[in-house]
Parts: C-alpha cells; structure tokens; sequence
C-alpha cells in the first residue's frame, strides 16, 4: 500500500504540473506563431514578428498603401507606436501592446480603408498568432485530388451543356487571356493577372445567394454575360481562364470563416464556400488563390454596386494565413476545355442539372455527367482551440487521484481497527 500512495502522490504531482498544459491559452501558445508572414506575393504581404507585448510589422502593399496597424478592439492599449510608409507602396510599424482579453484582430489599414485582418490571441505568455492544424490538413488534401468527368465539366460551362454555348464561352474566355497575359511567360504573373480581371470584373451574387444557388448562377457562359455569380461561378471561372493559360487549377470545396460560420467552428463547420489553387512548377508548389474574396463589386436587390477597391490578399496567402479562414474538405480537377468534346454525347443522356443548393459530395462529378450545385454562403467575414479532449484526459486523472486516496484511506482505517 505504501508503494501505491507515492505512485499516486507521485501521479498526483505529475498531474498537477501537466494539467495546466491542456488550458486553452496554454495549448495555443504552445501551438500558435510569433513569426507570421501573411502571403508570398512580394506586392501584398506583411511580415510580422512578435515578442512578448513588442510588434514588428513589415511589407508592401502596392496599389492600396497600408497606413497604420491597429486592432480590432479599443480594449488593446498600444504605446511607443511608430509608423512609415515608403514611396514604394512599403511600410514599417512598431510599437507595444496590452491585452487582457483572450482573442481579437491584428488590422492592417489600406487607403481605401479596407481592412488586412488577421486573427491574434493574446494571454500570459504575449501575443501570438493561433495554429489551428489547418495548414497541414489543407496541404495533405492536396494531395488526393478528384479528377472530374469532362462530361460534368460541360455543365460548369452551360448549365444545359449545351455544345453551341460550350463554344462560344471557350472561345471568349480564350480572348480574354489573350488580352489579359499578353507577352507574359512566367505562370505565377498570368495567373496573377487573370486573379485581377476577375476581381475587377465580376460582381458577387448576394440575391442568388439569398434565394437558393442554381448551376445558372454558377455556369460560367452565364457569369460571362451577366458579370455576376457567387463563389463556384468565381472559382469555374478561374480555373477555366487558368486551363486555356496553361496552367494546372483545382476546384477547392470546404468552409470559410464567412457569414454563420466564426473562426472556432471553422474545424467543423459544413461546406459552404469553394475557391481555387493552381500550380506554379517554377517553385514547385500548390498557390491558394480565392477570387470571390477578391472582388470588390456586388449585386443586390437588383443593382450592380462597387464597394471596396478589389484585393489581393487572398491570393498566395501562406499556408497559415490562409488556414485562419479557409479549410479544404475535397479537391477536384476538371478539364474545362475537353468539354466541347464531350457536350453532344452529355446533352443525350444527362438527367436534368440538380437545382438543389445544399452541399453535394464531389465525387459525384467523377462518375455522373451532371455536377452537383454548392451551397453558396460564402461572404467573408472581417472579423479556440477544441479542448475537449483535454478535459476527459485531466478529469480521468483526477478520479485516479481521488480513488487512490480513498483506497489509501480505507488501508489506514483497516490498519488501525485491526490495531
């Protein structure tokens, strides 16, 4: 018995100096980023060092100079703050901040007053930036990738895969690429480009969003026409303009942080945005890449409005800038220009397209010919850790603690009555 009490005083020990390691700050600290680089586009990106209370932070921003950095809550006291912004679009901030609160936003503030938003958490330990384990789940989807019927792939073109629109689109999403890449070899630059055309050009849907996401809304000869679709219609048509570049796309289906869904459901929460990667061989690796975020303009109650500039911050995003926001649950890649071949035998056995917007299983493209419709709640928002695991591990362990002292105490009191 005396060998159990200090296995049990020891465990006691052990216990009462591991618990704390599964506290919700303890374990974010222990999981999240001082050092934190937003993008690898050399004209949009920040790099932001952290420690302790003390900033550093770091980039360029061309075309929509950053002019400050700020945080989301007044509750943040910032002092020592010093800022300069360079003739080149680049700029330079430090400073000290105090926090008692758990979590907010780090802002980056453009001229146009659009917002870089990052989320940070703040508690004994300082500052740092959360690791929520998307990073790495993101990248291990990458690599089973769906491919799509060509058949479906028709009906991402024409929601009735018809072969005469088929044409028509390919052959007008051919001259914009022409247009838009012009001399432009290097596939990082083109697909760049074609990110800008995009945000520039199209409008998110908010009145189809509201009413129910149809493959009319999605189908990319109807985004060319009306200039407007939700973020599939964003996505087909990138991936579209990507293929005709030359370059490898794929459609990403998963969630977002974006209206109804926060950043601790994103883990999850159910599929409600789709977006887009492409594959830049120079550097061998996979470029994230969400054009519907890109955009400025919307269309709602019937009119075409520009809010905001358009953006690119959501284009290159690093692995973790792009995991506080985006987690990827399918990827799947379709050959937009082997369409037109495959529309005449699709047009004759294909049932009718499904209108239902509640989320589909992908793999269905990969052996039916008509692709299901998204579920398009995809808006971003502008703005913990799941420890519920921990929770059983440290409560099994106390219940060890206690039923150890009681057998301890029952020894003792038997000892002492055989006494």
């Amino acid at each position: 018995m005396k060998k159990f009490l200090k296995m049990t005083c020891a465990f006691a020990v052990v216990l009462g100096i591991t618990l704390p390691a599964y506290d919700t700050d303890a374990y974010a600290a222990d999981s999240g980023f001082t050092h934190f680089l937003t993008s690898y586009d050399p004209d949009s990106c920040a790099d932001i060092t952290i420690e302790g209370n003390h900033f550093t932070v770091e980039g360029r921003v061309a075309g929509d100079t950053v002019t400050g950095v700020r945080f989301s809550t007044d509750r943040v006291h910032i002092t020592g703050y010093e800022f300069t912004a360079g003739d080149d679009s680049t700029f330079h901030a430090e400073f000290d901040a105090e926090y008692s609160g758990g979590w907010c936003e780090l802002w980056l503030v453009k001229e146009s007053l659009l917002v870089m938003g990052y989320r940070i958490h703040h508690d004994k330990s300082g500052w740092y930036f959360p690791d929520n384990g998307l990073a790495k789940l993101n990248a291990e989807k990458l690599e089973n990738i769906l491919t799509a019927a060509p058949e479906a792939s028709a009906y991402y073109i024409s929601q009735t895969a018809d072969p005469v629109e088929i044409e028509e689109t390919l052959a007008q999403l051919e001259q914009v690429v022409r247009e838009v890449c012009g001399d432009e070899q290097d596939d990082y630059m083109k697909a760049l480009l074609l990110y800008r055309w995009i945000s520039d050009n199209f409008y998110y849907d908010k009145d189809a969003a509201a009413a129910g996401v149809t493959l009319d809304t999605v189908a990319i000869h109807n985004v060319l026409e009306r200039r407007r679709t939700t973020c599939a219609g964003f996505a087909n048509t990138y991936c579209a303009m990507l293929e005709i570049a030359g370059i490898r796309s794929v459609n990403l289906k998963g969630s977002s942080v974006a209206s109804g869904v926060t950043y601790d459901e994103l883990l999850t929460a159910g599929e409600n945005h789709e977006f887009t990667a492409f594959w830049y061989g120079a550097e061998s690796r996979w470029v994230y890449a969400d054009p519907t975020w890109g955009r400025s303009g919307i269309y709602e109650n019937g009119k075409y409005t520009n809010g905001y500039p358009s953006t690119e911050k959501y284009f290159d995003e690093t692995d973790e800038a792009f995991a506080l926001k985006h987690r990827i649950d399918k990827v799947e890649e379709r050959s937009y220009l082997a369409a037109l071949n495959n529309a005449e035998e699709t047009e004759e056995t294909a049932d009718e397209p499904c209108v239902n917007d509640e989320p589909q299983d992908t793999e269905e493209t990969t052996t039916t010919t008509r692709p299901p419709a998204t579920a398009q709640n995809d808006e971003p928002k502008q703005n913990g850790n799941n420890i519920v695991i921990y929770i059983v591990i440290g409560a099994a362990g106390v219940a060890i603690v206690i039923t150890g002292v009681i057998l301890a105490v029952k020894n003792i009191n038997g000892k002492d009555e055989q006494k």
